[in-house]
């Protein structure tokens, strides 16, 4: 089987749009799960690209991919956050270095003339840092299209 490293990356972006939508824009309905299981979703897809970008064949990466998460704060906390819910807990050695301590989600109701939009974020607290979810995944794109311009890799939009 073919692992093409764009298919990961849009399916990583589309993640991050429902995200996004969640937290700014969910219309007139909302649970309470559903910021905690975007941004898992979001953050599995992100920590996972790295697997796709060292199997796809048809491009070359000159950056060792493990050492660029190691050294970017969003995608080593998205590391360990990933690892943590796929795991039940860390088994090894944060990559942040830092402690996942809790998480607590945020839901908002703002009214309209025709009704009420609702919104609803997740805050990850981080060795006693508390972190909003979309802001610290949108990091991680940011960090992902970092290493991907500084290796020459444009993918077009399928």
């Amino acid at each position: 089987m073919e692992f093409i490293a764009k298919d990961k990356y849009f399916c990583m972006k589309r993640a991050h749009e429902r995200l996004k939508k969640i937290n700014t824009n969910n219309g007139n309905s909302i649970s309470n799960t559903e910021a905690k299981d975007s941004t898992e979703d979001f953050f599995n897809h992100c920590y996972h690209f790295k697997d796709w970008l060292k199997k796809d064949r048809s491009i070359s990466i000159t950056s060792d991919i493990e050492d660029f998460i190691n050294n970017s704060t969003s995608l080593s906390l998205a590391a360990d956050y990933c690892n943590s819910f796929k795991h039940g807990g860390l088994d090894k050695k944060a990559r942040s270095n830092k402690q996942l301590e809790k998480i607590n989600t945020h839901i908002k109701f703002d009214l309209t003339p025709s009704g009420f939009i609702a919104t609803s974020s997740l805050e990850i607290t981080i060795d006693g840092v508390k972190y909003d979810a979309f802001s610290l995944a949108s990091d991680c794109v940011d960090e992902w299209n970092k290493l991907l311009r500084q290796n020459n890799i444009k993918f077009s939009n399928p």
